[in-house]
């Protein structure tokens, strides 16, 4: 759906009409919920919990059998190809924690690698409403808020063997996937999923409850690091906590969130940049909140309601503040603004605040012009239904040339087993009647020079690749819809030269090159190293939460560092942007912007991270990447800027 005209800047608009409110929220949380039916072959390459002795009944305690098929099969073909662990229909209870980690007498002592933990544990249930793991009542050392302890956590790889926490910036493509989490009765402690991942990882299609009086927070990323991932199609029903964030580094994105029945709290921040949109939230309690300066929130499309809430504030915050076409109603103020600057947003007494833009921080253009948002259309994330049984599956095979008879075939539905990789000498063409590649973690690898994807025109008018690692990236030339949704694209990225459309979520990949005819959006998009710009644009292009990571100056792969953004010509918009700059030292800062501008238009909200010394001493350039009228970061006052436009 494209999103409609806009209303003016921000408005106040008295709808008095909460019934139709609550409707419509009470809808969007329908359509989260509603089951997805994901059946599988048994020979596709996924583990299934029930070959390991998990019963899911709902009686036995399936906490060891879950527990071995993670640890033996988590480190097969790591980072690249490691297999999911499924989980047919069903209720499997268990009474401790369920990790990304290796089961071994070694960990308690301290003498496993990592601390047992390790990268890209995928948990992948047949349904989200029939499969679900329950936490059981009473289970001890859950009844503690002081000491909360997750029911299920993912974990960082890292170099001590005695990080017991899991914390680090390693826990690479970590998901758990289309089912329910509930912590059960008479646990106060319980964390629903406590979730590290770096680079790319997801919480997707999960609902997460607790019953009254149960859970502690409903998704954690308080360890160091969280991000970038994304968690979407999510709703959290009950505890004290929704979801909190902690630290610095790296930036999540939110999207399609229901968050109903908190005790405390709906987003606690503390420091982190967070890209939200399409949330709804149901709460005698406050929306957000971050004290401090350094935690970002952009908030688009989303609904906001209180009850009993008349005295509080919706959001407090005191950083940085995007809020798009967010109405709120039930609270006595919008924004409790806790900067010196305290420009609080009032709410409207008589009825629901609706708040077409409203931007906190540094807003400024660097041509001096009025600096003013480009409110490019929104497209969703296009979605095709998994096939309804288990055989109407085709199998891609283990070579390049029975992946592309498959494609061939006239099958819409295909698999690709978790192997190493798929060799390939050339690229792989997407056509005919294909609608959707499972890769189930699947790797294809094309040498240097030659595209590992190639998307050209065909009888589906919507293709989608999911769970798939692609060496050597995409290239798009047709008129139709694209979509890569977690996955990598190594360095090639996409090159997009069709009239078509494409979609990233929650991806890894630098070098795209978005051509004039083509319109392109993005969320959670990671992009890393190099001299090229990581992203170049001509068309359209629009991105919810981009982490963008420089090599410091004097790099062998970058000498002068790494661009973030060349703006060809088109538009460019990027909503929750981190940059992140490595090194030490004023030496190793870049030496070219961050953002240049040929022609066409940007306007951006980001935040900066990495030692104070080492960021770019140029955030803007109307030019070339070699020259130009260059804006420097100075005029920038803080840590980023709320709007910057060109």
């Amino acid at each position: 759906m494209i999103r409609p005209s806009l209303p003016p800047p921000w408005s106040l608009v008295p709808l008095r009409l909460p019934r139709i409110l609550f409707a419509l929220i009470g809808l969007v949380g329908a359509l989260l919920a509603r089951a997805t039916e994901i059946p599988l072959p048994l020979d596709s390459g996924i583990v299934n919990v029930r070959d390991y002795g998990a019963k899911g009944d709902g009686v036995t305690d399936d906490t060891e059998a879950i527990r071995k098929a993670i640890s033996d099969n988590i480190d097969k073909n790591r980072y690249r190809a490691s297999p999911m662990i499924y989980f047919p229909k069903g209720t499997y209870l268990v009474s401790g924690p369920i990790e990304s980690r290796l089961q071994t007498p070694r960990v308690a002592l301290n003498q496993e690698w990592s601390a047992g933990w390790r990268a890209m544990m995928v948990l992948l249930g047949e349904s989200r409403e029939g499969t679900i793991i329950k936490l059981k009542d009473n289970a001890p050392g859950y009844n503690d808020p002081a000491k909360p302890r997750w029911l299920i956590g993912t974990g960082s790889e890292g170099d001590r063997r005695d990080n017991q926490a899991g914390g680090g910036n390693r826990a690479f493509r970590h998901g758990v996937l289309n089912m329910t989490v509930d912590v059960g009765r008479g646990n106060p402690g319980a964390i629903g999923i406590d979730f590290i991942a770096n680079n790319r990882g997801a919480i997707n299609g999960v609902t997460i409850k607790a019953p009254p009086g149960s859970g502690h927070t409903g998704v954690g990323l308080t360890r160091w690091w969280p991000g970038p991932a994304i968690v979407m199609n999510v709703r959290i029903d009950g505890f004290a906590r929704g979801i909190a964030v902690d630290h610095y580094q790296y930036g999540m994105t939110f999207e399609n969130i229901q968050m109903i029945n908190q005790r405390e709290i709906g987003v606690a921040n503390t420091h982190n940049v967070l890209a939200m949109r399409n949330v709804h939230f149901i709460g005698t309690v406050p929306f957000y909140q971050s004290r401090s300066g350094h935690g970002m929130l952009s908030l688009l499309d989303s609904k906001i309601v209180g009850t009993g809430t008349g005295n509080l504030a919706a959001i407090s915050s005191g950083g940085m503040l995007n809020l798009h076409r967010v109405s709120v109603s039930g609270y006595g103020m919008v924004v409790d603004d806790t900067r010196r600057a305290n420009e609080d947003l009032p709410a409207n007494p008589s009825g629901t605040t609706f708040v077409a833009r409203h931007d906190q921080g540094t807003v400024i253009s660097a041509s001096g012009a009025k600096p003013e948002w480009l409110d490019l259309p929104i497209e969703e994330i296009p979605a095709v239904p998994y096939p309804a049984r288990a055989d109407q599956w085709t199998d891609g095979g283990t070579t390049a040339e029975s992946l592309q008879a498959a494609i061939d075939s006239g099958a819409e539905y295909i698999f690709i087993r978790p192997l190493k990789a798929i060799e390939l000498e050339r690229p792989i063409i997407l056509r005919g009647r294909t609608r959707l590649v499972m890769g189930l973690n699947g790797h294809l690898k094309a040498p240097p020079g030659v595209r590992a994807v190639r998307v050209e025109d065909g009888e589906a008018p919507v293709v989608i690749l999911h769970h798939m690692y692609l060496d050597g990236g995409v290239e798009h030339v047709s008129n139709r819809t694209f979509a890569l949704i977690h996955g990598d694209l190594g360095s090639d990225g996409v090159l997009a030269t069709g009239s078509g459309k494409t979609h990233i979520v929650d991806v890894i990949g630098r070098g795209y090159d978005i051509g004039p005819r083509h319109s392109f959006w993005a969320r959670q998009l990671n992009s890393e190293f190099g001299t090229p710009p990581l992203f170049t644009n001509s068309g359209t292009s629009w991105i919810l939460g981009f982490k963008m990571e420089t090599s410091p100056t004097g790099s062998p792969d970058a000498p002068l560092s790494t661009p973030s953004l060349l703006n060809r010509a088109g538009r460019t918009e990027i909503i929750g942007g981190l940059l992140y700059t490595l090194g030490t030292g004023a030496g190793a800062a870049p030496r070219v912007p961050a953002f240049t501008t040929t022609s066409g238009r940007i306007a951006v909200s980001y935040r900066t991270n990495g030692r104070p010394e080492t960021r770019y001493p140029i955030i803007h350039r109307r030019g070339t990447l070699e020259q130009g009228e260059d804006f420097p970061s100075s005029r920038v006052q803080g840590e980023g800027a709320a709007l910057l436009t060109n």
